[in-house]
């Protein structure tokens, strides 16, 4: 397969270690658009409405204003916003999920994380394919950083070849709250980025984030892609409801997610 955007190198690292950072991928325009339309619904008066919110917990007894102590926006009702739709169907994006799964590629996974300052919270030891029933479990999740994301402010840590272990026990199966792995499997790698990055990784990498202790903000939007003949594995009576698709790139297929 000729690959689009990866090199050779890249591709092989991505099939190996289950993950592959693309430096300084998204221009400081594009970033800084996708920020000041973040803050418009943190601060400002856009609405909300579509997709879900989660504020990071104590924040109130700290007496830190909502606003300032967002944890995530989620839900493919994020892609109703333009500048969010633009940035999820980017040649830049599309083009390595293309490379990674093939010519026919859905987005099954919209969010903004924004680990706000002090009070941004660690998200713990998990895979994203444990949220996710969908088959086969060979989803991209995309991580583009906007802002810098260090150690101390909760950068991205992997274990490195994770993915090819499958579908490991999670301590929580509840979709409505975190789940995670409950042990530890090995040395993981942090992934100090910065803005602009991209870190395209499996969805069955075992990852995980440190809390923020930092005066910055670590913002990060997140796009999960699949191959367009992705299955749900459970009944349609269980399906959760956030598990749904936008075509992105080449042709649908009948019955996939």
């Amino acid at each position: 397969m000729a690959l689009e955007r990866l090199t050779g190198e890249e591709f092989a690292h991505y099939q190996q270690e289950g993950y592959v950072v693309k430096r300084g991928l998204f221009d400081a325009e594009t970033v800084e658009r996708v920020r000041e339309r973040l803050r418009e619904y943190t601060h400002g008066d856009r609405s909300t409405q579509g997709f879900t919110t989660q504020v990071e917990p104590g924040a109130e007894e700290q007496g830190i204003d909502e606003s300032d102590a967002v944890r995530k926006f989620e839900g493919l009702g994020l892609l109703d916003d333009d500048v969010v739709y633009d940035l999820a169907t980017d040649e830049r994006l599309v083009s390595v999920a293309r490379d990674l799964l093939g010519p026919d590629v859905k987005l099954l996974r919209s969010a903004a994380m924004f680990k706000p300052p002090h009070v941004g919270s660690e998200k713990g030891l998990h895979q994203d394919s444990a949220y996710y029933p969908v088959r086969p479990y060979e989803q991209v999740t995309t991580w583009i950083a906007l802002d810098d994301a260090t150690p101390e402010n909760g950068c991205m840590e992997v274990l490195p070849g994770g993915h090819t272990e499958g579908l490991l026990d999670h301590e929580t199966q509840n979709y409505e709250t975190d789940i995670v792995i409950p042990e530890d499997l090995g040395e993981m790698k942090q992934l100090p980025m910065e803005t602009g990055d991209v870190l395209f990784q499996h969805s069955l990498l075992p990852h995980r984030t440190a809390p923020n202790t930092t005066d910055r903000w670590r913002r990060a939007m997140i796009f999960m892609y699949m191959d367009a003949r992705s299955r749900f594995t459970d009944s349609e009576e269980e399906r959760p409801p956030w598990v749904d698709s936008v075509d992105v790139a080449g042709d649908s297929y009948p019955g996939s997610v």
